[in-house]
């Protein structure tokens, strides 16, 4: 297969067309941060793994003192535990791929 240059650089154009029009507000004026960054995104999630375990040890609290309902307390718990595995399979994956660029010849 052959790939055309002018074809990949009109696909190229038409790419970053669509882009611009998809980073157009409503009103015609453009949207506040479109694209966020990788760092961004994790310290959202890092933001949101926080408050789902303080949400988690609230509903722990109530139902030790006898004022909670247990249905919440489980699935507040299991909410926290799931972001929990999903942040340690994160860093083992962004630590596996450090090591990997580190041993690439230079």
């Amino acid at each position: 297969m052959s790939i055309n240059i002018a074809s990949a650089a009109g696909a190229y154009t038409e790419a970053i067309k669509r882009m611009a029009e998809a980073t157009q507000g409503a009103d015609g004026g453009a949207v506040k941060n479109p694209v966020q960054s990788f760092g961004d995104v994790l310290a959202q999630q890092v933001t949101n793994l926080e408050s789902t375990g303080k949400a988690s040890e609230a509903a722990a609290t109530k139902a030790a003192a006898g004022q909670g309902n247990l249905v919440d307390l489980v699935t507040q718990v299991a909410e926290a535990e799931l972001m929990l595995q999903t942040a340690v399979s994160v860093r083992d994956k962004v630590i596996t791929a450090y090591q990997e660029i580190m041993r690439m010849p230079i």
